[in-house]
């Protein structure tokens, strides 16, 4: 269980670029869903041993060495899915909904490359589960900015409760420096699961760098979290140290299924 708060000041230029976890697909794909989301990362560097766990066998968890979440090994992501439609853009059921997902990349011997895999999903019911791992969760959302003479000011407050007990929260509030414009990036999450399943993710997003403690980028405002959930006590046992924020109010998906090979 742990509670923390981090604060500072700094004056920071805007980050130029924070398109996160690219990868390139080498396969037919084909679209099943469209959504238009806002989104919070809070990039953590948990004990390696604990982490390991939640990797399938034969994969070991790394540290990222470069990019917006440098130094961290695991990543919360917030998604608020203010619209999702299918391939037709038809709404979804459900056609809106909050998930928390838990994202971590790993090497394996034999296996070319860094592969990202999700390793727990929270997500408020009906459940969607795409990679086999969901839970059902209680999930609340305040968010808001506030504009004055000296610029803007965002705010994030969200509240997870699954299911089976506990909560993490976390509160945002930082002075924003200004956003970037990134398209065509591309993610291919893995399920820890069953690290032969995955999905390719092509999106645009307007993001913003927080804070990167690695990097030196110190958050003009506060961010505090609470973690309390008993499955994630050995991720977050007082030990953990938040590295990285990143704020994407916009963000546009389209998520694809690799085609079958042909026989």
């Amino acid at each position: 269980m742990t509670r923390k708060t981090v604060w500072n000041v700094a004056l920071g230029a805007a980050v130029t670029s924070v398109a996160l976890f690219t990868a390139t697909a080498a396969m037919g794909e084909t679209l099943v869903q469209n959504t238009v989301e806002n989104r919070v990362l809070l990039a953590f560097r948990v004990d390696s041993a604990a982490l390991a766990k939640m990797m399938p066998d034969g994969w070991t968890p790394i540290t990222l060495p470069k990019g917006p979440v440098a130094g961290s090994n695991l990543i919360l992501s917030f998604f608020d899915k203010l619209l999702i439609t299918d391939a037709e853009g038809a709404p979804s059921d459900p056609a809106s909904q909050p998930v928390m997902a838990l994202v971590a990349y790993g090497t394996a011997e034999g296996v070319e490359g860094v592969r990202s895999f999700v390793t727990a999903i929270y997500e408020v019911p009906p459940l969607v589960d795409p990679f086999g791992l969901s839970e059902a969760a209680d999930i609340t959302r305040d968010a808001g900015m506030r504009y004055g003479a000296d610029g803007r000011t965002r705010t994030e407050a969200w509240v997870v409760q699954p299911a089976s007990g506990g909560t993490f929260s976390f509160d945002l509030d930082y002075a924003v420096k200004g956003y970037a414009w990134s398209e065509d990036g591309t993610s291919m999450p893995y399920s820890a699961a069953d690290p032969a399943f995955h999905e390719i993710y092509r999106f645009d997003q307007l993001a913003e760098l927080v804070m990167n403690t690695t990097a030196g980028r110190e958050i003009d405002g506060n961010v505090s979290y609470s973690a309390e959930i008993p499955a994630l006590s050995g991720l977050f046992d007082g030990t953990e140290e938040l590295v990285a924020v990143v704020s994407i109010p916009v963000y546009l998906r389209q998520v694809f299924t690799p085609d079958a090979p042909d026989m």
